[in-house]
């Protein structure tokens, strides 16, 4: 353990200090644009737009990821200024950590509510709780807290230097194979059923949702999953993957708004539309 933290730190030590304001500079100006549309998200669903079940789930996406985006542009800018302490830096990494893997959860249950929307229409719409949606994202967010707190105090009583060990089982061994069969099972149902299904602008978006997540996510956490369990850490470049991991969170935080407006949008619209009508258009329930 010794050597590999060793390892690790000779390591760390070789990105320069121009290689470390590049890559947080690119992470930074996309937390800018992000944030921003998350919050937009968060305002049209929360208070402008009548909810429905599953507007409960993509309004608490909105706001994880915002809240993903706001730690990390804090992180960003103190690694410019160095205006935060280490300990209050260390609580923002942990909020950062729950609003991030909540995020992931959240995610998770979205595209298996779509599965079930396609498979169990009748059901999905007529005798699903009608608090479903809320109680799970409650029970999400409790349980990103305490698996993130769980994490932590393993991490300082056993003193490992392999961070966040308990998230990336979690995520990798639940989340993934999850996003993954739902993805495929609702690219399956889009390209083979009726004209109809494939109009739904709604099933369209979640999967465009699906799919760049994966893209963005899927490589690296198998990369770092594979390096965990066979213990070969000198195979991880420590500029590279830092550089791709902080990319590729926030860009994954920031691009579902741009989903939801490109989906909701007419193509051949002359007019001017507002974004609210874009928004309702793309989340009115099937």
């Amino acid at each position: 353990m010794n050597a590999t933290a060793d390892y690790l730190d000779y390591n760390y030590s070789r990105i320069s200090h121009e290689d470390e304001t590049i890559i947080f500079s690119v992470v930074l100006i996309i937390c800018c644009i992000g944030a921003p549309l998350n919050g937009i998200v968060i305002w049209l669903l929360g208070f402008q737009i009548k909810r429905n079940p599953f507007t409960v789930l993509i309004l608490n996406l909105a706001i994880a990821d915002f809240g993903s985006l706001i730690f990390m542009t804090i992180s960003c800018i103190n690694i410019f200024i160095g205006f935060i302490q280490s300990e209050i830096l260390q609580i923002f990494y942990y909020l950062f950590s729950v609003t991030y893997i909540n995020g992931l959860f959240l995610l998770t249950a979205i595209s298996m509510d779509r599965c079930v929307s396609v498979f169990f229409p009748i059901w999905h719409r007529c005798s699903r709780p009608k608090y479903l949606s809320p109680a799970v994202c409650a029970i999400l967010w409790i349980f990103s807290f305490f698996l993130n707190g769980i994490s932590s105090n393993l991490n300082i009583l056993i003193l490992s230097y392999s961070t966040n060990d308990l998230h990336l089982i979690v995520t990798a061994v639940l989340c993934l194979p999850l996003i993954t069969t739902s993805t495929v099972i609702l690219f399956i149902k889009i390209c083979l059923k009726s004209k109809q299904l494939k109009q739904r602008r709604i099933l369209v978006m979640i999967l465009i949702t699906l799919l760049c997540f994966l893209i963005l996510t899927l490589p690296l956490y198998i990369y770092v999953f594979v390096i965990h369990f066979i213990q070969k850490w000198y195979l991880i470049d420590n500029i590279s993957f830092e550089f791709y991991s902080n990319l590729c969170a926030s860009l994954n935080c920031s691009i579902n708004p741009v989903i939801y407006f490109l989906v909701g949008r007419k193509k051949k619209a002359h007019s001017r539309e507002s974004i609210k009508v874009i928004f309702q258009r793309v989340f009115r329930e099937d």
